[in-house]
C-alpha cells in the first residue's frame, strides 16, 4: 500500500468520524436511512476504484498486498449497507464501534512500526491506538442506556478521529526525516 494513499484514507475516515459524531448526536436514528444508503453506495464505488487501481498498476505488487481483496470487501460492505440500511441504522453505534476497533488495531501497527524504527513518542501512538480500541470494545460488549451510549459513541468517534489526525501528522514527519537524512525510505516499514 502507498503511504500517501493510506494518509488520505485515514484523513477521510477521520473527517467522516467527526461529522458523523456531530450528526448522530443531533439526529434521531430513524432519519439515517438515506444517509446510510448513500454512504453504502460511496463505499462500494471506492471499492470498485481500488479494484481498478490494482489492475492498472504497472508492476506486480508484493504477495502480501491486499488492495484487491480490500476493494472486494468495500464493494460487498457498501452493497450490504446500501441495500439493508435499516439493519445498520438499528445497530450503527455497534457497527461503527467495530470499525473504530479495526481502525485502532491498524494504528497499533503504526505504533509498533515506530517502535521497531526506534522513534521517540511511539508510546503516544500506542496509547492513541489502544484507548479507542478498548473504548470501542467496551461499547460493543457492555450494555448501556440509550442516552449514555449516544454520548459515549460520539466521544469515541471524535477521539478516534483525533488519533488518526495525530498519526497522519506524526508519520508525515517521520517520512520527511528519513528523506532529509538521505535514506531511501523502505516502503515495507511504513506500510499497513
Amino acid at each position: 500500500m502507498n503511504f500517501k494513499v493510506e494518509n488520505w484514507k485515514l484523513l477521510v475516515l477521520s473527517v467522516f468520524y467527526v461529522i458523523f459524531a456531530v450528526i448522530s448526536y443531533m439526529v434521531k436514528k430513524e432519519q439515517f436511512l438515506n444517509f446510510f444508503m448513500i454512504a453504502g453506495l460511496i463505499v462500494a464505488v471506492v471499492g470498485l476504484l481500488q479494484i481498478m487501481a490494482y489492475f492498472f498498476k504497472k508492476e506486480y505488487m508484493k504477495p502480501n498486498e491486499f488492495s484487491f481483496a480490500f476493494g472486494v470487501l468495500y464493494v460487498v460492505a457498501g452493497l450490504i449497507v446500501a441495500t439493508k440500511p435499516d439493519v445498520i441504522v438499528d445497530n450503527y453505534p455497534l457497527v461503527l464501534s467495530g470499525v473504530v476497533v479495526l481502525d485502532s488495531t491498524l494504528r497499533l501497527q503504526y505504533s509498533m512500526n515506530l517502535f521497531r524504527l526506534e522513534k521517540e513518542a511511539w508510546e503516544i501512538n500506542a496509547i492513541l491506538a489502544a484507548v479507542p480500541l478498548v473504548l470501542g470494545v467496551v461499547l460493543i460488549l457492555v450494555p448501556m442506556s440509550e442516552d449514555f451510549m449516544h454520548n459515549y459513541f460520539s466521544f469515541l468517534l471524535i477521539l478516534d478521529a483525533i488519533a488518526n489526525f495525530y498519526t497522519i501528522l506524526y508519520y508525515k514527519r517521520i517520512v520527511k526525516e528519513f528523506e532529509r537524512k538521505g535514506y531511501a525510505l523502505v516502503e515495507d516499514s511504513l506500510e499497513e
